[in-house]
């Protein structure tokens, strides 16, 4: 389905209004998120009870509004370029953050406080985080920095936490629907509905949504970043359109004296998601075919007893145990043996994650101690199935090709076990009326079972950061840390490609972990709306797991290297100027800066040690912005997304190969910088049940594309949004 720009806006627009219109004699009952509810405090990524902004941690809430109203595709679009953290697509379906600086596996995921992250992620971009549709988030939380004492392994610069609306989103009534729907012209289509509701001791939420998206209209010249003799026939980006349904549902029981009871589920199915940079007409490489998901799924089931008793040693007990499960269909097509013959590659993964975790909160006159245990077991499903055509280079006749030798090639070895097990111990002590002091440790062992190995690693993980509140709107923390990465199977079993380059990788099972040291530092000011802050962090990596490949080409192989380190800064702000100031009115300098520099030591096949930076991880990047308000339910906003050259100071080995920055950018690997503006504005109702936003996205029309990712980014978009809950 492709729409054109006036026509997609004028559909969009009379719908909207037409939903308005119809609403406006509806009963309102509260905001489409948590409007009766109070705002949350507890945030379950740093186990600690208390606001944000007491927290000894660089951390930001984006919340329902943000992500309403924000620039970009997807929710995580939305918070793109914020303080610390910035989006990478692979594909359109494939939405990754980098948190200062890693990527990948080595940042952490979480899904409501629950491990998303598993034990085969990739080390690169991937598309576990596009998973989560946007109509079930009240917030995403970004930490950065380790967390590992209540996080465990992964996270060594930072963790994303996608926080799932309550039960009932408080509307305080038996059923209270809601829709909402997004239209941007460079991309397609989004809508979603659900009904929330209370009845008696019962509180629910039921929701789905669908996303069509077409190809991606680009900026004035993306046409010269498609190859082909008909290039001109494209209308838009090429093998840039998928579809995503979603359906989800939370429950919760309040019934009990003493206990809440909550159960939380959901599948989310992408089709025919395609990456671009394994076609011809986006790598330029001509024999690419075809490399697309059909389907992809994401199905998880969270359990959740909170007890809170009355004449315990402990205040509340939180017990989780959830099941997620991964599963995809990745199919590749291209041309071997000099283009002459057909090849195509079936790939059948998925992943079974099993948990449960308990969780106590104690509080001890001035300390609130957090403890708890953790086991998590995953399992591993993989088929492999290979066709060719030796006889000639398209599909007809292709057949199984050697099905006795290829039927172990699997991403993951068929059946492959991964266990995980924790105990920790978290105190934050309230030292004085300004001065607080947060400690923890956490031993963690992890074992795992593949064909060829069977093994085991564990470690000893903590930390402490001293908080001072030396004014009532003012605040600085410091903090010392050590987080560990255990190596996944995707590191010791994983049979990988290197950029779509078709130069494979294999896994090593004698990895030992990697373990990272973070020293930081940060300030904060909170005084009504206005925020102020910033942090400085140095992260020092021992044992890096990268990928080695050999003078002269051929396959990769994963090694421990010597160290690697990240250091840089953040900087937010969001800042009332007294210039058309009234009761009811702000206008306010909104925006974040971000800096990450690194550099690793890589160890070669001839035993020398090459220094390079991280791979796509010195980046200078960041946002700039003025926004008006009126009496909070009219606003506009201006603003500049910016990132900085990628040049040959920022280059690691293999970079210069990898299309996603060549086709871009130039033939060495260096990407140009960018700045693009954007003009939005939109209206909300007292009551919050009704809103309306109008974008107008990349007003010059600029051709660019994010460091890394697989294709331009949009070109002019106009994108109309809007809800309504009856």
């Amino acid at each position: 389905m492709n729409w054109n720009l006036k026509s997609c806006a004028l559909w969009m627009g009379t719908t909207l209004l037409s939903t308005l219109s119809i609403g406006a004699e509806a009963e309102s009952t509260g905001a489409l998120e948590t409007a009766t509810l109070p705002a949350l405090t507890v945030s379950a990524a740093t186990g600690l009870d208390m606001e944000l902004f007491s927290q000894p941690y660089a951390i930001y809430r984006h919340d329902r509004d943000e992500l309403n109203n924000g620039v970009g595709q997807t929710a995580l679009d939305r918070i793109d370029y914020g303080p610390g953290m910035i989006i990478q697509h692979t594909s359109p379906a494939q939405t990754t953050p980098y948190i200062r600086g890693l990527t990948g596996k080595q940042n952490l995921l979480l899904l409501d406080g629950v491990r998303l992250s598993h034990a085969t992620m990739r080390g690169g971009p991937n598309q576990y985080a596009a998973l989560i549709p946007d109509m079930s988030i009240q917030s995403i939380d970004v930490i950065l920095g380790p967390s590992s004492v209540v996080n465990g392994s992964d996270g060594l610069t930072g963790a994303l936490d996608f926080r799932l609306a309550t039960a009932g989103r408080g509307v305080g009534k038996p059923a209270s629907p809601w829709v909402t729907a997004r239209m941007d012209s460079a991309n397609g289509i989004q809508s979603a509905a659900g009904v929330d509701g209370q009845s008696g001791n019962w509180r629910y939420s039921f929701e789905g949504s669908m996303y069509d998206f077409h190809d991606r209209t680009g900026g004035n010249d993306s046409a010269d970043n498609v190859f082909g003799d008909n290039k001109e026939a494209y209308d838009g980006i090429p093998n840039t359109a998928f579809e995503q349904t979603a359906f989800a549902g939370r429950m919760a029981y309040d019934g009990f004296e003493d206990h809440i009871v909550e159960m939380k589920f959901g599948q989310t199915s992408q089709n025919d998601a395609r990456r671009p940079d394994g076609y011809y007409e986006n790598s330029g490489k001509d024999s690419r075919i075809s490399r697309y998901y059909d389907p992809e799924t994401f199905s998880y089931v969270h359990l959740r007893d909170i007890w809170m008793p009355s004449d315990a040693f402990f205040d509340q007990l939180t017990t989780t145990a959830w099941w997620h499960q991964q599963d995809e269909a990745q199919y590749r097509e291209e041309l071997t043996g000099g283009g002459s013959v057909y090849r195509r590659r079936e790939y059948d993964d998925r992943i079974d994650s099993t948990g449960v975790e308990s969780q106590a909160m104690s509080q001890l006159d001035n300390h609130q101690l957090t403890y708890g245990v953790f086991i998590l077991f995953e399992r591993t499903s993989n088929d492999y199935s290979e066709y060719r055509n030796l006889d000639g280079s398209d599909a007809t006749g292709a057949t199984a090709y050697q099905a006795e030798e290829w039927g172990n090639n699997t991403t993951i070895t068929d059946g492959a076990e991964y266990n995980t097990y924790a105990t920790y111990v978290q105190d934050y002590w309230q030292l004085s009326e300004e001065w607080s002091l947060l400690m923890g440790l956490r031993y963690t062992y992890v074992d795992w079972n593949f064909d060829t190995a069977d093994s085991h690693t564990d470690d000893l993980t903590g930390g402490v950061r001293a908080a001072y509140q030396f004014r009532e709107d003012m605040m600085t923390f410091f903090g010392l840390s050590k987080a560990f990465r255990a190596p996944n199977l995707n590191d010791l079993d994983g049979a990988t490609d290197r950029a779509s380059s078709g130069t494979t990788a294999f896994g090593n099972p004698e990895l030992e972990p990697e373990v990272s040291y973070t020293a930081e530092a940060g300030w904060r000011y909170a005084e009504g709306r206005n925020e102020l802050a910033l942090s400085v962090f140095y992260t020092q990596i021992e044992d890096v797991i990268q990928t080695v490949y050999p003078e002269g080409g051929g396959a990769g192989s994963t090694q421990n290297g010597e160290s690697a380190y990240l250091q840089g800064f953040e900087v937010f702000w969001d800042y009332g100027i007294p210039v058309l100031n009234k009761v009811g009115n702000r206008l306010a300098l909104v925006g974040s800066v971000s800096l990450v520099d690194s550099e690793a030591k890589v160890p070669q096949s001839d035993g020398s040690i090459l220094e390079e930076p991280i791979s796509r991880a010195n980046r200078v990047y960041g946002t700039v912005g003025l926004r008006y308000e009126i009496d909070r339910n009219w606003w506009t906003q201006l603003q500049t997304r910016f990132h900085d050259a990628y040049d040959e100071d920022d280059l690691a080995s293999g970079d210069s190969g990898d299309v996603r920055l060549t086709i871009p950018g130039n033939g060495d690997g260096t990407v140009p910088g960018f700045a693009v503006v954007d003009l939005s504005g939109g209206w909300m109702n007292d009551e919050g049940s009704r809103w309306l936003t109008m974008t107008l996205e990349n007003l010059a029309d600029k051709t660019y594309r994010q460091l890394g990712s697989g294709m331009d980014a949009s070109g002019f978009n106009v994108v109309l949004s809007g809800g309504l809950r009856f």
